[in-house]
């Protein structure tokens, strides 16, 4: 049986991943706090070693074929946080002699990205995420091409699924009462990604282990749609956000301030597109729109 140790577990990714895992016959392992244990899926073995010292989590966990990377600092912390807490993951990874797989997304591309985004379009970050995410992506595939690391980064687009996306908070928040709201254009597409279907993909991946190279980056293509073409399938009332609540909201917390440099992704189209996953693990999962959108209501 091979095994996966999941970072991030309580996110929304990190569940997703640890039920898709189990429902493939996995032995997962997830790297949570003491006091968190009992929050995680039956079936789940929980590690309690701190990420900072990889040779302790090594210890406890044994063997290990995969290591998913789901963590994230705070949204306003990304500055500060992001690269170290990703270079402890690497470490820990390579201690371990596992894969990792990492979650990117489209931030790396930045306000003049083109409309259809491949896995070699140019990074062009323009905001500090952006530059972060970058940076996260150019560690890894620096260890990966010294051989240190085995990685493949999955990016996606805004998750559908979970607590904590855009989706959730923002777009279908009031989607039992018949409504929509757009946080920007609504005739711009858009690129989203399914949590069960990205967690199905990533599993499918793992999978095909032996067929991977030191260095893959591939991109999630699940749904690439306008909000108006969502606001259709899910038969709801379409309305707008208004920007100046964003930047009023944005005075009471710094994670709503650091959601101000993001807003252009929603004013600039753009489409997530794949040419290899396919060809390594078949047939890409993708649950049609309007069943996704009724599990939200």
């Amino acid at each position: 049986m091979k095994t996966v140790l999941i970072l991030g577990a309580m996110g929304s990714a990190g569940k997703a991943m640890t039920l898709a895992f189990l429902d493939h016959g996995w032995r997962v392992l997830a790297l949570v706090r003491k006091a968190r244990t009992g929050d995680l899926p039956q079936g789940v073995v929980p590690v309690t070693a701190d990420l900072f010292d990889a040779a302790a989590v090594a210890r406890a966990t044994g063997p290990v074929d995969i290591v998913f990377n789901g963590l994230n600092a705070p949204y306003h912390q990304w500055r500060k946080l992001g690269l170290p807490l990703h270079r402890a993951a690497a470490d820990l990874a390579e201690t371990l002699g596992a894969r990792m797989i990492f979650p990117g997304n489209v931030y790396n591309f930045g306000r003049t990205m083109p409309a259809e985004l491949w896995p070699e379009t140019r990074a062009k970050p323009s905001t500090v995420k952006g530059q972060n995410r970058v940076a996260i992506e150019a560690m890894l595939a620096e260890r990966a091409r010294s051989g240190r690391l085995k990685v493949a980064i999955v990016r996606a687009g805004d998750f559908i699924g979970g607590d904590n996306s855009w989706m959730s908070m923002v777009v279908a928040k009031n989607l039992k009462k018949g409504r929509l709201t757009a946080p920007g254009r609504t005739d711009i597409v858009h690129a989203w990604a399914y949590l069960p279907d990205f967690a199905e993909t990533v599993v499918r991946l793992a999978e095909e282990e032996d067929r991977l190279g030191n260095l893959e980056v591939f991109h999630f293509e699940n749904h690439n749609a306008s909000m108006r073409q969502i606001a259709e399938v899910a038969g709801a009332r379409l309305g707008t956000f208004p920007r100046p609540l964003f930047y009023v909201a944005a005075l009471f917390g710094p994670s709503l301030r650091a959601t101000l440099e993001m807003l252009y992704l929603w004013d600039v189209a753009h489409a997530l597109k794949d040419r290899r996953l396919e060809g390594i693990i078949g047939h890409v999962p993708k649950t049609p729109l309007p069943q996704i959108m009724a599990t939200l209501k």
